[in-house]
């Protein structure tokens, strides 16, 4: 027998599966409006007929055929009643009735075209706007405009497949304010009610309204019951908020609060989770907060503001739900101003702190505070012999507890020889860079060493164009870089943010082989490398280009990182990718690290993609050598009747490992959806798994159009704003 979860599954497919053949198709609720009329704009009463009778005290009596129009507002039907004393239309009989905001369709109505208002009985009626139609025993338009309905029913599906409605002892529809408001609402699903709600709002326009969002409900293992039903709060044109209340039944309740703000020169956010009594931690609480601003102070300084703390180490672990998010080691609290004058100079001020998460992590290990660090570059703007001076310079004052702190400060004059033209390119540069310091632990030695050194680096390029065969355009473009840096003993240096990058295209043309300003590398080495493209003359797109590059150390260096080997003299590894459009449906990219001496790829990058229509699949394989080999498959199908599929699984090939693995289904109409997908994912840095069911159904008109299973998607956002 099946467990419970995949049972719950398999009951909402089956349910879907029943409705689904009777909402299939495009959107038919709008075939209301079929024989509506069209409107006018002249503010002249006209009125046609079959035939017209002028009966007593100014009343006449309009037979077949009849439309009556005046401004924006038309009617049609059979048979009316036009008192011109007051300045009013009866009509006994159905009847059509439309303006810029409904289409009315009425057993008996009486219209006052003065104040233009009226009353309608026994109707179905559609929001053009909107998609959606419903029925009410009464509906009385006002002179603004608005709608009250008794006993009314509302939905965003076609009448004669009705899979939602929403149904009311009174609803108003406030056009000027994008809303409708229910009291005593009930919810019908496939015809059975699955809500009620006292007082009820919701849009009736295409803006964003406070109200609930679709639900999500699942089933896992590190929580139980799990659900989710997001409330949207629309604060201002510019600012909302998410408020979501999390139910899991072996942990507790939990409420995620997320808001929003969009200035004129800026954006950011502020977030708060808190589980106040995790019932697996002893009742312990446990929270997240995080904020984020980005934005222009004026037109020259911008800002960047981060700040994220969890609870505990095991936060996301339990609670996050991501395999990316258990991996994390470091959240950022960061403040950073950045000032630029165009084309002259740039000053940047940081100050940085981090949260470590990661368990069993040595305070060594840790990364420094930067308290602050501040950056100056500049530029002459002017040249002389295509020449132009500058001067990259950085003060930082590193901070770390029961550890070597201290200040440095690094200055970088330069000299540039810039020469581009059509065919071929040469930059120069020579510097001289000098770094010191200031250190807090005179235990250490020397309080104040420093380093200076002189460096020339040279790089130049040719450019080859040719016509193919086929009439494409193919370019050849060879590169070589020279770079001269003189050794100098920095064993006594300290190591505050010193690292060495992955070997890649981007380090064969690099100034220094370490990441950080605590090491600079001698160096006296050549690269060489070339870069081909073949373009399509009509749209100018590249159907492909590929790269391979190598570089050869004349001397080997001897500045090295601790516990790390010293490169040999001689060629290194050739670094290559290629990235290739087969057609407009098929892409590759490849990319690769191959030795020569070992006659081995260390690493490698494969990818292959294709997209047609509504259909998606990405084949992905990443290896490095002694390290990690794992393989990527990702997929979106349309199935049939409105059902897509969506999967994606990683897979460790070097330890036979499942990483994570997500399968979803769903199924989309016009008025509603419903998704259910399952995960199994590697849920912590210890080896634990985690897996689950999750639901969600959406009644469109009520939440957000849109959203489906992206929503359920690894990585992807809890919060699909209206």
């Amino acid at each position: 027998m099946l467990p419970a979860p995949f049972r719950t599954v398999v009951a909402g497919l089956l349910l879907v599966t029943g409705v689904a053949r009777a909402a299939e198709g495009v959107c038919p609720q709008l075939a209301l409006m079929a024989d509506a009329p069209e409107l006018g704009s002249s503010p002249e009463l006209t009125l046609t007929a079959d035939d017209a009778d002028l009966i007593r005290d100014g009343v006449s009596s309009l037979r077949g055929a009849v439309e009556l129009r005046q401004s924006d507002k038309v009617f049609r039907t059979e048979a009316l009643q036009f008192e011109r004393a007051a300045n009013e239309v009866r009509m006994e009989v159905e009847s059509v009735f439309r303006n810029p905001e409904l289409v009315i369709r009425s057993e008996s109505a009486r219209f006052n075209l003065t104040d233009e208002t009226g009353t309608f009985f026994g109707t179905r009626f559609t929001l053009p706007d909107r998609a959606a139609q419903g029925g009410a025993d009464t509906l009385r338009l006002s002179p603004d405009g608005n709608a009250d309905l008794s006993g009314a029913r509302y939905s965003t599906c076609a009448p004669d497949a009705e899979t939602w409605a929403l149904e009311a002892s009174e609803i108003r529809l406030d056009h000027e304010r994008g809303l409708g408001t229910a009291r005593h609402a009930r919810i019908r699903f496939a015809g059975v009610p699955i809500l009620y709600l006292p007082y009820f709002q919701f849009p009736i326009d295409g803006e964003r309204r406070t109200g609930l969002l679709f639900p999500t409900i699942g089933q896992s293992d590190n929580t139980g019951f799990d659900a989710r039903w997001p409330v949207y709060v629309n604060l201002a044109p510019n600012v909302d908020a998410t408020v979501t209340p999390r139910y899991m039944s072996d942990r507790g309740l939990m409420m995620m609060t997320e808001g929003r703000y969009l200035l004129r020169e800026g954006q950011g956010l502020v977030g708060y989770d808190v589980l106040p009594q995790d019932r697996t931690q002893n009742d312990e609480s446990r929270d997240y907060f995080r904020a984020e601003h980005r934005g222009l102070i004026n037109d020259r300084l911008a800002v960047d503001i981060r700040f994220a703390e969890i609870s505990d180490q095991r936060y996301f672990e339990d609670l996050g739900g991501e395999i990316d998010l258990s991996a994390i080691t470091h959240l950022e609290r960061s403040a950073r101003l950045t000032y630029q004058a165009p084309a002259s100079y740039t000053l940047l001020a940081l100050v940085q702190d981090y949260q470590t998460i990661a368990a069993n992590l040595q305070p060594i290990d840790e990364p420094y505070r930067r308290l602050p660090q501040l950056r100056f570059t500049a530029l002459t703007q002017g040249s002389l012999f295509n020449t132009r001076a500058g001067i990259r310079s950085e003060y930082v004052n590193f901070a770390r507890a029961d550890s070597l702190e201290g200040q440095r400060i690094d200055l970088r004059p330069f000299l540039r020889l810039e020469r581009d033209e059509v065919s071929r390119y040469v930059v120069a540069e020579v510097d001289y860079r000098y770094t010191g310091y200031q250190l807090s632990d005179a235990s250490t030695g020397d309080q104040t060493p420093d380093r200076a050194l002189p460096s020339v680096g040279v790089e130049s390029g040719l450019r080859f164009e040719r016509i193919t065969d086929g009439g494409g355009l193919q370019t050849l473009e060879p590169r070589l870089f020279y770079l001269y840096v003189p050794f100098r003993d920095q064993s006594e240096l300290p190591l505050f943010d010193a690292g060495e990058p992955d070997f890649d295209f981007t380090q064969l043309f690099a100034r220094n082989r370490f990441s950080g300003d605590d090491r600079v590398s001698d160096a006296h080495h050549v690269a060489l490398a070339a870069t081909s493209r073949l373009l399509d003359p009509q749209s100018g797109e590249v159907r492909w280009s590929a790269s391979v590059g190598q570089l050869y150390r004349i001397e080997a260096p001897n500045v090295v990182l601790p516990a790390a080997d010293l490169p040999d003299s001689g060629a290194t590894d050739f670094i290559a990718s290629l990235d290739y459009r087969l057609s407009r449906r098929i892409s590759a990219s490849v990319a690769s690290q191959w030795s020569p001496d070992q006659r081995r790829f260390d690493r490698s990058r494969l990818a292959v993609r294709y997209r047609e229509g509504g259909r998606d699949l990405q084949l992905g394989y990443r290896y490095r050598q002694d390290l990690l080999e794992q393989g990527d498959i990702a997929a979106r199908l349309p199935l049939f009747g409105g059902f897509d599929a969506v999967g994606r699984w990683r897979y460790s090939l070097a330890r036979n490992q499942s990483l994570d693995l997500f399968a979803g289904v769903g199924y989309e109409t016009c008025c509603w959806a419903f998704n259910a997908a399952y995960r199994r994912y590697l849920a912590s840095t210890d080896g634990r798994y985690d897996s689950g069911i999750y639901l969600q159904l959406e009644l469109k008109g009520l939440t957000r159009i849109g959203g489906g299973l992206e929503a359920l998607l690894p990585g992807a956002s809890r919060s699909d704003l209206p």
